[in-house]
């Protein structure tokens, strides 16, 4: 069997962002699926299962790119990552509570609560799954 030997810096982070941005989805759209059963929530043209799949598939592999980028360009490149991918985690969850989706304040808050649902779970993956899996490459290759 032949061994590949990828030297190159943008793969690591990008496939661990792939292997990241899999299982986000996975989660994602659990957490979807039970906050629709729970809540009945009725507002489903924003957020439903393509849209789920495509942002959290998009994000997290340029979650690795932007990885890459930073661990080449600066020295402990992980940490300034990991802090800047937690304040851009921040300022998401602010931006998704401040969302006003309906006319009707009880299907805001609840469409509120499944948006963040889904940005805390990719923000997390982001944060730190990405640099974790960076590290830890036997996991997914």
């Amino acid at each position: 069997m032949e061994t590949k030997n990828y030297n190159s810096h943008i793969y690591k982070p990008l496939m661990a962002g792939l292997f990241a941005g899999y299982i986000a989805t996975v989660l994602n759209l659990v957490y979807d699926v039970l906050f629709r059963e729970s809540t009945t929530f009725p507002l489903h043209d924003l957020v439903n299962v393509s849209t789920i799949i495509f942002a959290t598939l998009f994000a997290l592999p340029l979650a690795g790119v932007a990885f890459a980028l930073i661990d080449r360009l600066f020295p402990k490149g992980d940490r300034i990552y990991i802090v800047l991918s937690a304040l851009f985690t921040g300022l998401c969850i602010y931006g998704t509570l401040q969302v006003h989706r309906s006319p009707d304040p009880v299907l805001t808050v609840q469409f509120q609560h499944l948006l963040l649902g889904i940005v805390v779970i990719s923000g997390v993956f982001a944060t730190v799954a990405v640099p974790w899996l960076v590290k830890h490459q036997e996991i997914y290759m």
